[in-house]
């Protein structure tokens, strides 16, 4: 029996050093943004003692309660999991919430100002992303324990600065007396798939602005590197949401904080609970599209990563749907290359402003290969003697899949098996009549078209081995007209 690797097992004997300690906090190296110049401690762990909030003399649009907002159209929204949070309020003695600027499954994400900041200096604003109670400490541990490492790390990588990682990170108490893991970051202005939009205009990149999306990709290429030879880390979740663009100029945040005391965001009351409508749009660039020379994309959401040079092989699911690479779906174990099959997924979706495998009301393992094979061509015969190769493997633990159902491999908890003994395909009617070229995005001029696939084409092949690293991928010809 295959056991799964320990994904949050090494930040076990971090904790240890705080148990039973009401606050206690460890100090790492200063690191300082080549860019920017700013100074981030790595990580701080504490225990909340109390909150204050200040009061607002404005009073807020109050929005229907029987009309679900943000994280209550979640499927499996619990609002008791959920840590109450109000503007005005102090976490951990020091930062005060001025906006819910984000939300998801797991967690909401507020900017918030170091009121402890030093006196002759301006009060940094920052954001922390507080963690739902029903995040389990495994979880938890695993998320600060994956921040710890990144932000521990010395390097001279140019990547590195293409990471976002937490600053530091402490536990509070809801009045229900639940833990909430709560994570300060760095604020960024919005996610890369709103900046295409609001840089472009529309959902999909145009070709005024491809020059400068190339410069991104490569950026986030030299990330991705940084990532993966530097830090050893498999990001396993790449995707538009989790990549983000940093500020123009710190001067908007400011002017989006003096907008929230006239105009605070529009709430909702149930019961005894209050609940926010997100307010995260920072507005059009400041000085226009000038100002995009002092933005850069980063890497963001550690949450799911996980260790690329532990022992044994990694086979366990991961990635969103429309994202998993082969070797996920087949079982046959993933490394490092998942993530440059994800970026290339990801990339197609920002070109094109839509996903390269189409979307269908439910999730199906099957559609999706049988998508690969209509782009890529029929599954390698190599592809197929490892799949065989792998089926007797089996999970420890194992795993629930969307269905609810405890699932020991791949072909369980994705619905296969997939191919035949004698490695047909088994789902022939399900592949679709597509020819990739006649999809090419709109934004990639003819002259290009031939680099350009030959660059998705570096990302997205059947065979781990056979994908370039993102190394590699940053020197492409397509990227480097002029190399």
């Amino acid at each position: 029996m295959l056991r799964l690797p320990l994904r949050r097992s090494q930040i076990a004997p971090f904790c240890s050093r705080f148990t039973g300690s009401s606050t206690s906090r460890l100090s790492l190296p200063v690191r300082t943004h080549a860019h920017t110049g700013m100074a981030f401690t790595s990580f701080t762990w504490s225990i909340l003692g109390g909150r204050g909030r200040k009061p607002s003399s404005f009073v807020p649009e109050s929005l229907p309660v029987d009309i679900p907002i943000d994280e209550e159209k979640l499927p499996n929204y619990k609002p008791e999991e959920c840590y109450p949070a109000h503007p005005g309020d102090v976490l951990d003695g020091r930062y005060e919430l001025k906006a819910k600027i984000g939300w998801g499954s797991t967690s909401t994400v507020w900017l918030a100002q170091d009121i402890q900041s030093w006196v002759f200096r301006q009060k940094k604003f920052v954001a922390l992303k507080i963690c739902n109670s029903d995040t389990s400490d495994e979880d938890a541990r695993h998320e600060l324990d994956m921040n710890m490492h990144l932000s521990s790390i010395k390097s001279s990588h140019r990547g590195r600065d293409i990471i976002g990682t937490a600053t530091e990170g402490f536990s509070i108490s809801s009045p229900q007396t639940s833990k909430h893991l709560t994570l300060v970051l760095e604020p960024m202005r919005e996610p890369l798939w709103l900046f295409r939009r609001r840089l472009c205009g529309q959902s999909k990149v145009n070709r005024r602005f491809l020059p400068l999306v190339k410069i991104y990709i490569q950026a986030l290429l030299e990330g991705l590197d940084y990532l993966h030879s530097e830090c050893h880390v498999i990001h396993t979740d790449l995707k538009l949401d989790n990549i983000m663009v940093t500020f123009e100029d710190d001067s908007v945040i400011k002017d989006f904080v003096q907008g929230q005391v006239t105009q605070p965001m529009a709430h909702k009351t149930v019961g005894e609970r209050t609940v926010y409508l997100c307010h995260n749009d920072f507005g059009s660039f400041k000085g226009g599209n000038s100002a995009i020379k002092n933005m850069y994309p980063k890497i963001t959401d550690f949450g799911l990563s996980q260790r690329g040079n532990q022992p044994g092989p990694l086979i366990h699911p991961i990635q969103p749907n429309d994202c998993h690479a082969p070797e996920v779906l087949l079982g046959t174990g993933w490394s490092y290359s998942a993530d440059l099959w994800n970026f290339g997924v990801m990339v197609w979706d920002l070109l094109a402003g839509q996903g390269l495998f189409q979307q269908h009301h439910s999730y199906s393992a099957a559609r999706h290969l049988a998508e690969m094979i209509a782009l890529l061509g029929p599954v390698p015969k190599e592809m197929l003697r490892r799949e065989q190769e792998m089926r007797h493997w089996r999970w420890s633990p194992h795993a629930l899949n969307p269905e609810g159902k405890l699932c020991s491999n791949a072909a369980e908890f994705f619905g296969g098996p997939f191919v035949s003994d004698d490695g047909a395909f088994l789902h022939q009617d399900l592949i679709p009549s597509r020819v990739w070229r006649d999809e090419t995005p709109e934004c990639i001029p003819d002259a290009e078209a031939d680099r350009f696939f030959s660059f998705m084409r570096r990302m997205l092949c059947w065979i781990p081995e056979e994908r370039a690293t993102a190394a590699e991928l940053k020197k492409d010809p397509w990227l480097n007209p002029n190399a």
